[in-house]
């Protein structure tokens, strides 16, 4: 509920989401039918946070990257350049 002379400006607004400040320095979050109030600093950092999650999804999965890159010969199987490492 808006307090006595509040209002809105929309800061962004997408499909499932929508970011707003009042004009008594609230910043409001509604995600569906679910609406948070931050602190400038607070979206500021979930933002950054969520900004990571989606890097950390579109990361391949660690035992794909390890099988796409060729691997150094261990002591096992001799070192790079060909010769043996004792």
């Amino acid at each position: 509920m808006l307090g006595q002379g509040c209002c809105r400006a929309v800061l962004a607004r997408g499909p499932c989401a929508e970011v707003t400040r009042c004009s008594c320095g609230h910043i409001h979050l509604a995600v569906g039918p679910v609406t948070l109030r931050l602190e400038e600093d607070v979206l500021r950092a979930l933002g950054h946070t969520l900004v990571e999650a989606i890097q950390q999804l579109e990361a391949p999965p660690a035992h794909e990257a390890d099988a796409s890159e060729p691997q150094a010969p261990t002591a096992a199987h001799g070192a790079p350049g060909g010769g043996w490492k004792q």
